[in-house]
């Protein structure tokens, strides 16, 4: 349990005492992080134009007062009735700035007397802290600097210490001066750091587990929490729990893997409520090009700029409930947008289309859209406007040959927009909503509907011929008949067995042969059909759709009806087929349904009417 979290200026570290225990590692700041963040400090000094207010912010430390019990087991370390704070989480950052602040204590010695310093124990390696307080003694003395040159954590002190000497020996003199003032300011642009302080009686090892298992640091949104729900005496312990509770309500329903899926956040949560909070922070960020300044000079632009906004938000109110009611408002807001079949539609396209998107949702909050309607006449125009490239007076404008993103796009909107027709027309509506999150974990190839093998056979592996042959025998020996059978028969030694098609019964020699010749047969058989599709056509809409790249089999592009028996089957397994893809092989689309193994003219001029009709909505005019 969190007792408080809050922004400490540096300042107040100087007159406190930190206790490291075992667990934790040695101390390994290496130079490039030490330069980096001196250059940094000296960055945010020469800074122009800065507010009084602003600060630099380091991350997170987290602590835990230590009881007065604990205080009495670790009685050999003498500690003093002040307040003893374990690190938790934070031991190499607070070291760091102590060996700073002993550096510029000794460069500074004649000038400035500093008095205080962070007082660090440590369980093991005691004498750390005596090296803390008196580095430019260890540094100087022969005796002394051996034991820092023979010792692992005493030795990366030591390295650290000359690389920050090193470093202001190159910078010009007055920024001792400002780094210490800086160090030391408890109001005007200090540094200051998160201060996580947990409760007396938590855990340390499970707490600092929780922490550092996989170097995870604290999220944005377990900082705010702590703020929301800390003991404070001007709160209500009723609004605490509320707030707790409703906070856990909003995490669970954001756990959905379809509202999930719909929102398609551009990084990744550990706690998804987050993205409500980035949403507010944002929102406010984006008003004017001026707010974002603002923004960025007050709160940072680094991971914990979100909290800094909320904490400095949560001081200046004199009530917790207005700022948890702009989380409870935002976030009912997207649930609505949920709800919504149009609106759930037409944002998850526009937040899960392929290339570079604007957040359409923080639009949509930044906007003063007052009506459901509105809202929905807002959304076509945006995705008009974004597909502007599809069409071209009244008809769709692409091909095969066009840009294969622009086409997954293309096919994705009529996509969400049958499924849009079909929420409408249905009572289950949510039979039909479509699956976002399934959608953005598979692969889709655009690929022909129908169309003529014309794949060098000879490149394909004898597998992939055998299974070849295998599905045009399923798919056409009994239309085409004893021609077809005839011709397959010569490939295996004994045409009759059961287990004709295993790899010891195929004459290899003749493979490659038989193949060509059945793929003759089927295409002179085709041939035949007056309403054939064409040469012109066959990189047309009309036939083209987009298709699981698990069902685009290895030998590339088959006929119709074996895309369609594979598709069937796929759906029989529960693998999810794209809405109008399992409607084009079912012949949803066509006015001629009796010929079901094959892909005809008329099929593909009736599937591109339908598919303008259905978008003509976002043809501009």
């Amino acid at each position: 349990m969190s007792v408080g979290v809050k922004l400490e200026p540096v300042a107040k570290l100087l007159n406190r005492n930190f206790f490291i225990r075992s667990y934790h590692r040695g101390y390994r700041w290496d130079e490039d992080q030490v330069k980096d963040l001196l250059s940094d400090l000296k960055e945010f000094i020469n800074q122009p134009n800065k507010s009084e207010e602003e600060f630099y912010c380091l991350q997170p430390i987290v602590v835990k007062c230590l009881s007065a019990n604990e205080k009495e087991k670790l009685k050999r370390f003498d500690f003093d009735e002040t307040s003893i704070y374990e690190v938790i989480d934070g031991q190499q950052r607070i070291t760091t700035i102590t060996i700073i602040l002993q550096y510029l204590k000794e460069s500074l010695r004649n000038e400035i007397d500093l008095k205080f310093m962070p007082l660090i124990t440590y369980e093991v390696r005691e004498k750390s802290k005596d090296i803390l307080l008196n580095f430019h003694e260890y540094i100087n003395s022969s005796e002394k600097k051996a034991e820092l040159e023979n010792n692992i954590d005493f030795y990366h002190m030591k390295e650290v210490y000359d690389t920050v000497f090193q470093w202001f020996k190159k910078e010009d003199l007055k920024y001792r001066i400002l780094f210490l003032k800086l160090l030391t300011s408890y109001k005007i642009n200090s540094i200051k750091v998160i201060w996580y302080e947990v409760d007396e009686s938590d855990n340390s090892i499970e707490v600092f587990r929780r922490f550092n298992v996989g170097k995870i640091p604290l999220t944005n949104a377990e900082l705010i929490k702590a703020l929301f729900l800390k003991e404070n005496d001007n709160v209500d312990k009723s609004i605490r729990y509320s707030i707790s509770k409703e906070w856990q309500q909003i995490e669970n329903q954001l756990q959905s893997k379809f509202f999930w899926g719909f929102l398609k956040p551009s990084k990744k949560y550990t706690s998804r409520i987050e993205y409500v909070f980035d949403l507010i922070f944002e929102k406010k960020r984006t008003i004017s090009e001026y707010a974002r300044k603002e923004f960025d000079n007050s709160y940072g632009t680094d991971g914990h700029s979100v909290f800094r906004y909320f904490a400095k938000e949560i001081e200046i109110s004199n009530n917790l409930l207005i700022i948890w009611d702009q989380v409870t408002e935002v976030f009912e807001k997207l649930l609505q947008w949920y709800n919504h079949s149009e609106h759930y539609h037409y944002i998850g396209y526009l937040q899960n289309n392929e290339g570079k998107n604007d957040n359409i949702i923080l639009k949509i909050l930044s906007k003063n859209i007052q009506t459901k309607q509105e809202l929905t006449e807002f959304l076509i125009t945006t995705i008009s406007d974004k597909s502007n490239s599809f069409f071209k007076e009244k008809t769709i404008n692409l091909s095969y040959d066009s840009d294969k993103k622009q086409l997954r796009n293309f096919f994705f909107l009529f996509n969400v927009e049958s499924c849009i027709y079909l929420s409408k027309s249905s009572k289950g509506e949510e039979i039909y909503r479509f699956p976002f999150d399934l959608y953005s974990t598979v692969n889709y190839d655009i690929e022909h509907i129908d169309s003529k093998t014309e794949k060098e056979i000879s490149s394909l592996k004898i597998e992939a011929k055998i299974e070849f042959l295998k599905d045009l025998e399923i798919d056409f020996s009994y239309e085409i008949g004893k021609t077809f059978e005839d011709n397959i028969s010569l490939l295996f030694l004994e045409s009759f067995a059961d287990n004709k098609w295993e790899e010891n019964n195929i004459k290899e020699d003749q493979l490659d042969k038989i193949l060509e010749s059945t793929i003759e047969i089927i295409n002179a058989f085709l041939e035949k059909d007056i309403d054939k599709l064409d040469d012109k056509t066959k990189n047309n809409i009309g036939n083209l759709t987009i298709l699981n790249d698990s069902i685009n089999r290895s030998y590339g592009n088959a006929y119709f009806n074996t895309k369609r028996r594979l598709i069937i089957e796929a759906d029989r397994e529960g693998k999810y087929i794209p809405v109008t893809t399992k409607n084009v092989f079912l012949k949803y689309y066509s006015g001629n349904t009796k010929k079901h193994t094959r892909w005809s003219k008329t099929d593909a001029e009736n599937y591109q009417e339908e598919i303008e009709k259905s978008l003509s909505k976002f043809m501009k005019q």
